[in-house]
């Protein structure tokens, strides 16, 4: 029970931070404008990412534990940064 409880938590937690960008997205599409994003955020956002991406995979290598909603969060979010930071560049 506890296990099932404890990675429902960390699906549900990795889907959220994956998706938090969404949002951002969205509007800046529709509103053809990401002025008010900073360059340093979406810097920060893909190297963060990738970063604990590498460490997270590398100790799942040495301990034999395999998170895959952390490898979702990980993929999910790193790809809906580099997309804001495209539309940041489209929408000078």
């Amino acid at each position: 029970m506890t296990e099932t409880f404890c990675w429902m938590c960390g699906i549900l937690g990795a889907f959220f931070f994956a998706i938090n960008l969404a949002p951002q997205i969205i509007k800046c599409y529709r509103t053809k404008s990401c002025k008010d994003i900073s360059r340093m955020f979406l810097v920060f956002a893909f190297c963060g990412n990738i970063f604990s991406a590498v460490f997270v995979l590398y100790t799942n290598m040495k301990t034999g534990l395999w998170q895959y909603p952390i490898y979702f969060n990980y993929g999910v979010a790193t790809l809906l940064t580099a997309v804001l930071t495209i539309l940041k560049i489209r929408y000078k």
